[in-house]
């Protein structure tokens, strides 16, 4: 199932939510384990892979790290469900993808046959995505890759012994040919990291796209600025300007639920609220009717 059907119930509900449902907010987190150098290899590379898929906004690795940084997490270690959510909190996600190396080594080892010595480098990777709902601190899947691995030449020396002829004898040699050890190690990491990140991307968009739907939240007036109504919402929720809102809010009616001892309240049409001016975090404009107050509800209408 795709990401837009999971979203289009609440498409029906509230038009404006479309964007900001569908693009939900994915943080990519090395869970900084013993292999943390082939971790970070991995985030980057299934950043680049799930990067501009419907349905996924990556929350930038430069600002992760710095929070990181900030609140004293770049040396814990992350696999753990409470430190993860922490952070997902932290950055603003709405899941986080934990990225945990099962086995991640690199080995050089050497074949002798006759006259030929070979130096051969091997690359063993596997790893796993944890993926977390943040707010509720539930693993919605746990993806991992098969094994990867993979061997490359190194370098090749063959011997040549001494041959005797009639009137001379050739002295034995040796010849050695082969790659930088360094761009073969450089190599087979590449080769590793692609092919388990190739296998984990469709993984995790599967399990995001199973993920329960983000409940709708309406945007809220913040205040009078200018002459302007301002509410708490803008281009990344999907807002545009000429979009009409029903200003909204719930009035105590000073009776109380004789059940629940809860105060009755009562909906209040406040005004309607044209938006003319739209910034990625808010937008504002001009409303007809009663005056709005900070908290009041902005409901979407449809003209």
């Amino acid at each position: 199932m795709g990401l837009r059907r999971v979203v289009s119930g609440i498409f029906l509900l509230f038009y404006f939510t479309v964007a900001a449902q569908a693009a939900t907010r994915l943080a990519i987190v090395p869970a900084n384990s013993r292999f943390s150098e082939a971790e970070n290899r991995i985030v980057d590379s299934l950043t680049g892979k799930l990067a501009g898929k419907e349905g996924v906004t990556i929350i930038d690795r430069a600002s992760i790290e710095r929070i990181l940084r900030e609140q004293n997490f770049q040396n814990s270690d992350r696999s753990s469900l409470d430190t993860a959510t922490r952070i997902g909190k932290l950055v603003g996600a709405r899941q986080i993808v934990i990225i945990q190396v099962i086995n991640g080594v690199y080995s050089v080892h050497t074949e002798n046959a006759k006259n030929d010595v070979k130096t051969i480098g091997t690359v063993v990777l596997q790893a796993s995505a944890r993926v977390i709902e943040v707010e509720t601190a539930v693993i919605l899947g746990q993806p991992t890759s098969p094994v990867f691995q993979d061997s490359a030449l190194v370098s090749e020396t063959k011997t040549k012994g001494p041959k005797a002829y009639p009137y001379y004898t050739r002295p034995g040699s040796q010849e050695t040919t082969g790659t930088d050890p360094q761009v073969v190690l450089a190599q087979e990491w590449q080769k590793a990291v692609d092919a388990v990140t190739a296998d984990l991307s469709p993984k995790v968009v599967t399990v995001l796209a199973s993920a329960p739907a983000a409940k709708a939240e309406l945007p809220l007036v913040a205040g009078i600025a200018n002459g302007n109504v301002f509410i708490n919402e803008g281009t990344t929720s999907g807002i545009k300007p000429d979009d009409h809102f029903q200003v909204v809010r719930k009035a105590d009616t000073g009776l109380k639920d004789p059940k629940t001892g809860q105060p009755i309240l009562q909906r209040q049409k406040i005004c309607i609220l044209v938006v003319t001016n739209t910034d990625e975090n808010n937008s504002s404009g001009t409303c007809q009717g009663g005056l709005p107050q900070s908290g009041d509800v902005a409901e979407p209408m449809r003209h």
